[in-house]
């Protein structure tokens, strides 16, 4: 080739490259506190009957929307068009929807929408034609599923103070409650299975004491309710083989430690319903109930997730003869969301990583290469994936951890650090997409988010670190984290430290453990007491508890909840705590922050407090995300940024000003 002819294509090719970067740069949203409630979502994949086509959910066009999307890629569309029988604003389309379920012969969809004030179910012929409402009572309703022979659609509904299973023509019509009393009013897991010859459904219950979790069968009639575990503590929803033959069930033993997203595999055999644990070295990992398995279209194997060292891949195991568990996909990041086709061809599920919120995509059965279906992933400027890090914690441990820098750091430059701790206390941090990381790392701050014991992902006995010594030894990983930055030679010396829900926890497990470690902190709806918390919370809070205090109730064992409730050690603060709640919150209790301020109070602390009334756990209303993060960011700011005198000044707030 000619030389300047090689030139001149080169000549072109950089300039088509830096187009594209210029295009892509264009295309990203500035990472702002408003932007990150902006963000793109996909969630609940379902394959039609056929496989052709896969419905998800995704707020790609403002409010949560069903979307329907070939299998093998093209278009996507709304399964509800706007103007299909009814105006913007109106039916279903107004709050939303959720849960797609298909219909057995694929020609519909049952969703769930709160356009009344209620959940409410609806159906939506997938040919776009106007949706009809099935279900008309004032009641909340969710975990819907068709019957087989598609007449049918069976959901959990909440009617006096109780969650049970009720039946409802698909066509619309009086709903027939199926069970009575098979769970507390305020335990919102557990979906309803049908067996595939629609005679039986199997159902998660505590009815036979309040802090089992027992799997349960009953005919379809009403008839022949039946217990079928015993000493066994379900932990996903159960799952019907195609084929009729198991039961599968994720579960760990009563006397077990709720070894949450690591447990063990369970098989009802049919007809004679035995119950047995999988012999595999497998684990899965079940989010608090919100994860469970799919099988195979011929019945012989369990899919299923496992977050591994931060990283979410699929797995499979076998149900018979050789159950050495094998691993499907093979990425960094986060699955949440997966599906199984009907015909063994395809594999959907939606992973997110440090860098891109998440795509739906698709691998063939057999193993491959991904194929993506939507481009929908929010782009933001700046951001960059974190180290991974470890670092020696005070009894030996090593804590691994996720380092966000600021971008185009400069190392003669000093900048303040924060420990960064998540909520769930045996779940993980993960390796998935963080934005309130990414923006304070943009804002100047070096950001250390911690795998802290008792995270899964990092095995059983790393679990059982933290048993029975909740905010207490364990706070000593969060001080260590702070140790850790201060030896950074970037770090300006000044560390904060923040979280929500059990990051609160840690948050003031950590200033009670070594205060002179933190110059500022924000723990955001967490428990401080926890013989308190058990008195006010929900079901599942009181459950996990008593499971993180090795089975012990308060009045059995109340030295061990004395000993691990930081409240009781506040006179060993001396660092400004910046404390948000919202008033609804039941799964870590509003009262714990009362009773919090009023210990500092006492003892002359440094605080602000800021409550929201329409919050429950989290902090999840944009107007009040970014109001609770752009008082954290400010109060940071102000003690690691500048420096600051630690006068004492107690204030109370509510989203929209002082009072």
């Amino acid at each position: 080739m000619n030389y300047s002819v090689r030139w001149r294509m080169l000549l072109f090719i950089g300039s088509l490259s830096f187009v594209c970067v210029l295009a892509s740069a264009q295309n990203q949203l500035p990472l702002t506190l408003r932007s990150i409630t902006q963000v793109s979502r996909i969630s609940d994949p379902e394959f039609s009957p056929d496989g052709r086509w896969i419905a998800f959910v995704s707020n790609h066009s403002g409010a949560g929307k069903i979307w329907l999307i070939p299998s093998r890629g093209g278009e996507a569309r709304l399964l509800v068009p706007v103007g299909a029988g009814q105006t913007e604003g109106a039916g279903p389309r107004a709050q939303g929807e959720s849960s797609p379920q298909w219909s057995p012969d694929g020609r519909h969809i049952a969703f769930l929408s709160a356009s009344s004030g209620q959940s409410e179910i609806w159906v939506a012929a997938t040919d776009g034609s106007e949706p009809w409402q099935v279900t008309h009572e004032k009641s909340a309703k969710h975990s819907i599923r068709w019957a087989p022979d598609g007449t049918r659609i069976a959901y959990i509904g909440n009617r006096e103070k109780t969650q049970d299973i009720f039946l409802v023509p698909a066509a619309g019509g009086e709903a027939r409650r199926l069970t009575e009393k098979t769970n507390e009013w305020d335990e919102n897991r557990w979906a309803p299975a049908w067996s595939p010859d629609g005679k039986h459904i199997a159902f998660v219950s505590n009815r036979s004491e309040y802090f089992a979790d027992d799997l349960w069968m009953i005919d379809t009639d009403g008839t022949h309710l039946q217990k079928l575990t015993t000493n066994i503590r379900v932990m996903t929803d159960p799952v019907w083989s195609p084929d009729g033959k198991y039961i599968a069930f994720n579960a760990v033993r009563n006397w077990e430690f709720w070894f949450d997203d690591q447990s063990d595999f369970y098989l009802v055999q049919m007809p004679d319903r035995s119950v047995h644990k999988l012999k595999t070295d497998a684990f899965a990992t079940d989010l608090n109930g919100n994860l469970h398995l799919y099988w195979s279209a011929d019945s012989k194997s369990l899919f299923y997730r496992y977050n591994r060292r931060g990283n979410t891949n699929i797995w499979t195991v076998n149900v018979e003869g050789n159950t050495v568990p094998t691993q499907v996909t093979n990425g960094d990041g986060v699955i949440r969301g997966m599906a199984i086709s009907p015909h063994a061809d395809l594999i959907a599920y939606v992973r997110s990583t440090q860098t891109v919120p998440g795509d739906l995509v698709t691998i063939p059965f057999n193993g491959g290469e991904e194929t993506r279906l939507t481009n929908w992933s929010t782009r933001y400027r700046g951001i960059q994936e974190p180290l991974k890090i470890s670092f020696l914690s005070k009894d030996g441990l090593y804590i691994n951890g996720y380092l966000y820098q600021p971008a185009h750091l400069d190392p003669t430059k000093r900048y303040p650090g924060l420990v960064s701790v998540h909520g769930g206390g045996n779940n993980a941090y993960a390796n998935g997409f963080h934005g309130l990381e990414q923006y304070l790392a943009q804002e100047g701050y070096i950001v250390l988010a911690i795998e802290y014991r008792g995270s899964s992902g990092y095995g059983r006995d790393f679990q059982l670190a933290s048993w029975g010594g909740w905010a207490a030894e364990q706070g000593w990983d969060a001080v260590s984290a702070s140790d850790y930055l201060r030896s950074l030679e970037y770090c300006s010396g000044k560390v904060g430290i923040y979280g929500g829900s059990y990051g609160g926890i840690m948050t003031l497990a950590a200033v009670t453990r070594d205060s002179s470690k933190f110059q500022a902190a924000a723990p955001f709806y967490g428990i401080y007491d926890w013989a308190n918390a058990y008195r006010d919370g929900d079901r599942l809070m009181r459950f996990w508890v008593v499971m993180g205090m090795k089975g012990f109730k308060p009045e059995e064992n109340p030295a061990i909840y004395y000993q691990d409730s930081t409240v009781n050690f506040v006179d060993r603060i001396n660092t400004p705590l910046l404390i948000e709640h919202g008033e609804l919150d039941r799964r870590a209790p509003y009262p714990q922050s009362l009773e919090l301020v009023d210990a500092l109070k006492k003892h002359n602390k440094v605080f602000e407090y800021f409550h929201f009334p329409d919050e429950h756990h989290g902090i999840r209303r944009p107007d009040n995300f970014v109001n609770a993060y752009t008082r954290m960011e400010e109060w940071f700011d102000k003690y690691l940024k500048t420096e600051s005198k630690t006068e004492p000044q107690h204030a109370a707030s509510v989203a929209g000003g002082r009072k």
